[in-house]
Parts: C-alpha cells; structure tokens; sequence
C-alpha cells in the first residue's frame, strides 16, 4: 500500500495537520479548500471583492487541508508569488496522484512556510491575496467560552463580589 499524503506511515489518518504545518523544520505548502457544507456555499468560487461585498473574510473554520507536502528543493530560491504560480499549475495540470481536492480554483487558500516564515494566500480571480493571521486564527467557540468567562467575572454577574475581594489576596 502507498503511503498517502495525509495518512501516517501505519496507514492512520494524520491528525492536526495545520499543526504539522506549523510546527515543520523545513520548507512545505499546504492546500486548503472549502468544506462541503450548504451554509458556506455561496463562498464556494467567490473572489475577494466578491466576500468582502457580502460582507465577509475568508474564514479558516470553513475549510479543510487537501493537501500537504514538501516544497520541492528547486523552488528554494524562487519568490513566493512564482511558487504560487508553479503550484497552482501543478494542482490544474498534474495533480499529485493521492490529492482527492478539486482543480485549484478561487476561494482556495495556498499556505506557504519557507525559511520558517508562513504566509498564506487567497487565491484570488487575479492572482492571490495575502491572508494575514488566517492560522492564528482561534475557533469561535473558544471567544465565546471566553465573552462568558469575562461577563461571569464582571460584579454585575457576581454577586458576591471580585474573586481577589473575597479572598483578600489576588489568585
């Protein structure tokens, strides 16, 4: 059996690949598409201009890796808007065999991590977009977790006073 890009060597799904992402000692790219979801249809194919008339960003809770690998060593000295352009030739015209996404198109999101630096970028009816903070981006639910933490501390919703007042001490 072929080892596929997002399978461990056991043949496991990887988890956290974003994570992987991040976390690699060398220079790779990762492919990012929208998810199958009726809610987020109408971002499917939707360029910049078009997102921000509705109102909207990319949001990275909308999409799932599709690909992820190295980057080739001959493309170590070549700028990053030349690699974006050799990636999305490769992912139109000679798709890695074990990548099940759909031709790269707009709305997808090419992140790039070179000499440890990461960017990321839209790709975009022209061109691409650079989409800075995209992964340092946190879950909604962790701020909403937060937003009631916060109204929870605050003496309107406490009654009994500050946490540090009660226990003459601060914590």
């Amino acid at each position: 059996m072929q080892q596929k890009w997002n399978q461990n060597f056991d043949g496991e799904p990887m988890a956290d690949i974003p994570q992987k992402f991040l976390n690699a000692g060398c220079d790779v790219y990762m492919v990012m598409q929208l998810r199958h979801d009726e809610k987020i249809l109408d971002e499917r194919f939707a360029s910049m201009r078009e997102l921000h008339r509705r109102g909207k960003t990319p949001d990275p809770e909308h999409y799932e890796v599709t690909y992820y690998a190295d980057l080739p060593a001959m493309w170590q000295d070549v700028p990053n808007n030349e690699v974006l352009e050799e990636l999305f030739q490769v992912f139109n015209l000679s798709r890695p065999q074990d990548f099940e996404g759909h031709s790269l198109s707009v709305s997808d999101v090419i992140a790039l991590k070179r000499n440890g630096e990461v960017s990321v970028h839209y790709v975009d009816s022209i061109g691409f977009k650079d989409l800075q903070g995209f992964l340092d981006k946190k879950p909604e639910r962790a701020s909403v977790l937060m937003n009631l933490k916060e109204k929870c501390d605050a003496p309107e919703c406490n009654p009994s006073g500050c946490k540090k007042e009660r226990s003459g001490h601060e914590l």
